[in-house]
């Protein structure tokens, strides 16, 4: 077990309370900007508060003797701008009034020295759950994770679409490292556990994102609903009309600028047709549209990150009737064996 720095167990605490009080919560979050590497985000926080809002916070941590409140609350009040979430908080080992105050200006909620003093006294080390730090060393111990598809950099950047958005491109995206795990799960024999976590890990995402994404679409017909859905995935964040205006605009460039242009244009066009439709996005848009499965989507994105960091690895044929179907219903939109599966989650 790993004896983490006073810093990150501060951030660890933090994290377990925010749990217990019904948010998804995300711990080390890396924000980019272009090709810029700005900040880390130390918790990054996604609440459901009834059936049609939800809510994103970030929070800030500084378990330092000068931990400079009033500087942070500006930080983070930028970077909640930046990042688009609804709320900030910083978390800080100051005790003045007047950086409450100021936080309450600027509505940045403060947690200040007197409860971060009362967490950190009633917290325990958390001896059920992985912390990132061991979480990542279990991916180091494989030697060829960095060969073999770069695990650890595709799981931070996983996390650094947090803060680029929940969309339609983003969940695509989580679905393609969802299965990509899914896949080292099933070959990786030696390092099946730590493939199937982070399998677990990606779909959590996947979840969450399609449990924010249902919200706006909620009260459409069912086939209305399925329809949005299968365009969403299938054309992205974009959406078909969206996707063949800039396509239109590309083939026209071909026309003009190409010999044979008008040839060229209609072959591509052909092929591009052609891959949207090979797209099976009928079942998802099926799946999906389910009220029994919309509703239960957060508590599912909440289990599957719970399964990904329990100190005891969950088999999923041990989970609950929702991660379960999950995970049926994308082994076969990827073609994939469920029985496969099945096996090996029992051989790990």
């Amino acid at each position: 077990m790993i004896n983490l720095k006073k810093g990150f167990r501060a951030e660890e605490n933090l994290r377990d309370y925010f749990n217990r009080a019904g948010y998804f919560v995300v711990r080390g979050v890396p924000f980019k900007y272009a090709n810029f590497d700005i900040t880390d985000i130390d918790l990054w926080l996604y609440g459901r508060a009834s059936s049609v809002s939800r809510e994103i916070t970030i929070v800030d941590i500084k378990n330092k003797k000068t931990p400079q409140a009033i500087e942070r609350i500006f930080w983070i009040k930028g970077l909640q701008a930046a990042v688009g979430a609804d709320q900030a908080i910083v978390a800080t080992t100051e005790g003045r009034k007047e950086v409450k105050d100021f936080g309450k200006k600027l509505d940045v909620l403060v947690l200040d020295r007197n409860f971060i003093s009362r967490l950190n006294k009633n917290s325990e080390e958390n001896l059920t759950r992985y912390s990132d730090e061991e979480f990542f060393e279990e991916i180091s111990n494989y030697t060829y994770s960095k060969l073999n598809g770069d695990w650890k950099g595709r799981i931070n950047r996983a996390k650094s679409l947090l803060t680029t958005g929940l969309t339609f491109d983003n969940a695509n995206k989580w679905l393609s490292d969802s299965q990509f795990f899914a896949e080292q799960g099933l070959v990786s024999h030696m390092h099946s556990e730590i493939a199937l976590r982070s399998f677990y890990l990606m779909l959590s995402y996947f979840a969450l994102s399609v449990d924010y994404l249902l919200r706006d679409i909620l009260f459409l017909e069912p086939e209305e609903r399925r329809k949005a859905i299968v365009e969403g995935f299938q054309y992205g964040s974009s959406g078909k009309e969206g996707i063949e205006n800039k396509i239109s605009m590309s083939l026209s460039l071909v026309e003009r600028f190409y010999e044979g242009g008008a040839s060229i244009s209609k072959q591509i066009k052909h092929k591009v047709d052609h891959e949207f439709e090979s797209l099976e996005a009928n079942l998802l848009g099926d799946y999906f549209s389910k009220s029994e499965v919309f509703r239960t989507l957060f508590y599912v994105a909440k289990e599957l990150e719970e399964m990904s960091m329990s100190r005891e690895f969950v088999h999923f044929s041990n989970s609950s009737v929702g991660v379960k179907s999950l995970i049926g219903c994308l082994f076969d939109y990827w073609g994939m064996s469920r029985n496969s599966l099945v096996q090996r989650s029992f051989d790990v």
